[in-house]
C-alpha cells in the first residue's frame, strides 16, 4: 500500500513540477491518500460482514388465536349438528382461496364434511382490489335464492376467467337457474348489504386477506370458538387440526 501511495506521489510531483509543491503539500497529500485507503478498507470489511449474514432474518410466526366468531346465517355445507366448525372468509378473484378450493376444501369434504364431523361455512371478503369479487359473491348469494349457492360457488372457483356478469349468466343456464329471476337479482344488488356485514365481521376478528378460516369444536347454531389460520394451508395441516378436534371430549 506504502509503494502505491509513493508512486502515486511521484507522479503528480512529476506532472506538477517540483517546484510547485511544498514538503507540507506533499505530507498533507500523502495523510488524505492514507485516510482515503482507511475508508475503503472500512467499506471493504462492512461488506464481507453483509455477504456472511443471512439475507433476510425469518420473522417468528404468530401463533395462532381463538376467537369467537359469529355462524351468521351464511350457507353451510354438511350435518349442522357436526362436532367440528370450519368458517372460511374468502374472495372468488384470490388465486389462494382457489388453491384451497380446490386442494384442501375438496378433500375436507370427503373426508369430513360428507362423513358429518364437520360443517363448513363460507363467508365473503371481497378484496378492495379484486374488481370481480364483489359482483362474483352477490351472484353467489342469488343462485343461493334457488337453492343452487354451492354449485355456482364451485363454478366461480373453478373458472377463474369467467366472473364476468356475462360469462356468469351464461353459466347460470347450464345450471337450470331461473334465469329471469337470476338476472333480476343481480340488478337489484339487495345481497351487497350481506357482503359487507360479513366484510365488516371479518375484519373485527382480524382478518385481513384471503382465505382466512376459523376451526374450532362447534358451539350453538350462531357462534363458535375458532383457532384463526390465516393464509393458505395444506390438507395434512387441515386434517390433523381437525383429527385433534374430534379426539377431544
Amino acid at each position: 500500500m506504502k509503494t502505491i501511495l509513493t508512486i502515486l506521489i511521484l507522479l503528480l510531483i512529476g506532472a506538477l513540477g517540483i517546484s510547485a509543491w511544498t514538503l507540507s503539500q506533499v505530507s498533507g497529500l500523502k495523510t488524505e491518500l492514507e485516510t482515503q485507503n482507511e475508508k475503503v478498507a472500512s467499506l471493504t470489511k462492512e461488506v464481507e460482514t453483509l455477504k456472511k449474514s443471512p439475507a433476510k432474518r425469518q420473522r417468528t410466526p404468530e401463533p395462532p388465536k381463538e376467537v369467537i366468531v359469529s355462524i351468521d346465517d351464511d350457507p353451510v355445507k354438511g350435518d349442522p349438528k357436526a362436532p367440528v366448525t370450519l368458517v372460511e372468509f374468502s374472495d372468488y378473484q384470490c388465486p389462494y382461496c382457489r388453491k384451497f378450493h380446490n386442494q384442501v376444501l375438496k378433500k375436507i369434504e370427503e373426508d369430513y364434511i360428507k362423513t358429518g364431523k364437520v360443517k363448513y361455512i363460507f363467508r365473503d371478503f371481497p378484496l378492495g382490489f379484486h374488481k370481480k369479487a364483489i359482483p362474483a359473491a352477490i351472484a353467489a348469494n342469488c343462485a343461493g335464492e334457488q337453492d343452487k349457492y354451492w354449485l355456482l360457488n364451485d363454478f366461480l372457483f373453478d373458472n377463474p376467467n369467467k366472473l364476468d356478469t356475462d360469462q356468469v349468466l351464461e353459466a347460470a343456464k347450464d345450471l337450470d337457474l331461473n334465469y329471469a329471476k337470476f338476472e333480476s337479482c343481480l340488478n337489484d344488488n339487495n345481497h351487497e348489504a350481506e357482503i359487507k356485514k360479513d366484510m365488516s365481521e371479518g375484519s373485527k376478528y382480524g382478518v385481513r386477506g384471503t382465505p382466512s378460516v376459523f376451526l374450532g369444536k362447534s358451539g350453538d347454531d350462531k357462534e363458535f370458538k375458532g383457532l384463526y389460520l390465516r393464509g393458505f394451508r395444506s390438507y395434512e395441516f387441515y386434517k390433523a387440526e381437525i383429527d385433534k378436534l374430534l379426539a377431544q371430549k
